[in-house]
């Protein structure tokens, strides 16, 4: 009678510890990718749209590192050629700790196209406003097309930031790169996906759907 009555107590203990909480590692492999997010053609006015081409330097974008950079090179070089023939806006992004030099020769800024250094968001810089704001909309910029690398880094935090600006953001997926298609997967789902008014103004896109 004594056992029992310990065996009982003993499951009524147990019932009585909070359970334990769930958390993402501990669900880590019952995890399912979602859909993909549709591709939509989009058509675009060069006037008021501008092209974001974003950290192709040869210290991040290389063989040895990322690849998958380098393929979307030839890609992104035929669109900012297109863009240039438009006469659409187009602004170069670097980070503080390259030169202007090091963009690669492919996609590097032509005389009169602005350079921003900043770290992912390149509308902020350690608090400080880096005036691409300012510059997009003194130009009457109201799109912005954010390509480059990386997509969980660059394309993702300034075409949030820029959602968040009240910017259209039409997001080519052949135009952004990490070193792993994971990176690539989660970027463009919280892109389409983003809370805060984000996702309702990013379109995802590539390049041969966009229409002038």
């Amino acid at each position: 009678m004594k056992c029992k009555l310990l065996t009982a107590a003993a499951v009524l203990a147990a019932l009585a510890l909070p359970a334990q909480a769930a958390n993402i590692i501990n669900e880590w492999a019952s995890v399912k990718a979602p859909a993909p997010p549709p591709l939509k053609e989009v058509t675009v006015d060069p006037k008021t749209t501008a092209l974001l081409v974003m950290d192709l330097i040869k210290q991040g974008c290389n063989e040895q590192r990322r690849p998958r950079c380098v393929a979307s090179v030839p890609a992104i070089a035929k669109f900012l050629a297109l863009a240039r023939e438009k006469e659409m806006m187009v602004v170069h992004t670097s980070l503080p700790i390259a030169k202007v030099e090091d963009v690669l020769p492919a996609v590097a800024p032509k005389p009169g196209e602005p350079v921003i250094s900043a770290w992912v968001d390149k509308f902020m810089i350690a608090d400080k406003d880096t005036g691409l704001q300012k510059m997009l909309k003194d130009k009457g910029i109201t799109t912005v097309i954010p390509v480059g690398v990386a997509s969980y880094g660059a394309v993702l935090y300034t075409g949030s930031a820029a959602a968040l600006r009240g910017f259209n953001v039409i997001v080519p997926a052949d135009g952004m790169s990490s070193e792993d298609l994971y990176f690539d997967q989660a970027s463009a789902w919280l892109l389409a996906n983003g809370t805060g008014g984000i996702g309702p103004k990013v379109t995802l896109t590539t390049f041969d759907m966009i229409k002038f």
